[in-house]
This record gives C-alpha cells, structure tokens and sequence, in this order.
C-alpha cells in the first residue's frame, strides 16, 4: 500500500494524485451568460448531485492569472446556468472546451453548437446534449484562494427521450453513455460506460 500526506502538500501534488485516485469523475459542462449576453461553455470534473434539495456542487479553480474563470465569473453575475452532461458523440467538442480563451469568445458559437432556449434561465441549453439541468445559484464557499465550491439550486431537467424510460420515469443508465473523467496521467483521459452489472440490495437478516 502506497500512502502519501496530503494536507500541506503542493497543489500540483494534491491535484495528481487525487485525481488519479477519485475516478470516474462525472463531467458537468456548464453553459452561462455574461451580463451582456454572450456565452460561455466550459467542462469541469470536480462535480455531483445533491437529491433532497435537487442541486449540484461544483468546485472551481482559477485562470494561470489568478483570475476567476469565465463560468464562476458569469455565475456570480448573473446567478443562472445550464449544466448539461455529455455523450461519447460529444465528446470531441467537450473536450475542445476546456481551452482557456479570451473572454466573451463563445464556445458554442466557435464550434458550431446548436443551442434551444431554456424554459426557467436566461442562459439557453445544447440541443445535442442527451442531458440539460437548468439552474440557479445557491452559494458560494470559498476553500482558498485559488478554489471555490458553488452549490447549484436544479430548477428544471431535459433528457434525451431515447435514454428514458418511460416506465420508471427516469433516465436509464443502460441507454446511453456518458461521458467521465479518469486522472490526468498522460491525458486528459476520458471514459465511457463498458461492462454494467446490477446487483439487488441485500436482505436484511
């Protein structure tokens, strides 16, 4: 076993190694405005679900300058996003999204994604994404200097009708395959859903 101390160690250390240990990641790939409407379309892989109250949690780092990125920027501007999740047939632009550009250059608009107006945010959504969760800010808690983690009140969610199933009333995992984050190792690496086992809860004795 290989064990390493993490609190006090370099952030270029602590980055390598947890996130080559918390793999999979799921990737939120976030969609928002600035205040003069232009949009901004970047991936961020430090992300989960909350279920009761339906929200998201998202940690963001800075620019190399220091800087807030342009999504955590436009957040605390405008207080509204779209968080959509993405398909191994999106995963090229996804990817061609996390480069660092000046801001007010539109992502969407640079790759040629088509977007849909939203039903309850300004920000519009991706019309190809099999998934799109419209949200509000909740609040901020910043960690350090150069990290924040925003809490994402979920006000409204769109799926793909080919990956839910109608009888459960819920997307089904088996019907699509999203994209995931592994460490950074020669990479970025990505993953997409292979072998799927189902196991039933255990009885209680």
């Amino acid at each position: 076993m290989i064990s390493r101390d993490l609190d006090g160690a370099s952030r270029k250390d602590v980055y390598r190694i947890l996130s080559s240990l918390v793999i999979p990641r799921p990737i939120a790939w976030i969609l928002t405005q600035g205040r003069e409407g232009t949009s901004n379309l970047a991936p961020f892989s430090s992300f989960m679900g909350i279920f009761n109250p339906p929200a998201l949690a998202v940690a963001f780092g800075r620019k190399s300058d220091g800087s807030l990125k342009d999504t955590h920027r436009n957040l605390r501007d405008t207080g509204e996003a779209v968080v959509h999740l993405a398909d191994g047939t999106l995963l090229e632009a996804l990817h061609a999204t996390g480069e660092e550009l000046p801001y007010g250059v539109s992502e969407a608009v640079r790759l040629g994604l088509e977007t849909l107006p939203s039903d309850r945010v300004r920000p519009p959504r991706l019309a190809a994404a099999p998934v799109a969760l419209e949200c509000r800010l909740r609040q901020e808690l910043v960690l350090d200097a150069r990290c924040d983690l925003v809490l994402l009140d979920v006000l409204r969610a769109h799926a793909a009708e080919r990956i839910w199933n109608a009888e459960l009333d819920c997307a089904d995992g088996g019907m699509w395959d999203p994209v995931a984050r592994l460490g950074s190792l020669g990479g970025p690496n990505y993953v997409l859903p292979g072998e799927r086992r189902t196991l039933h809860k255990p009885k209680r004795p």
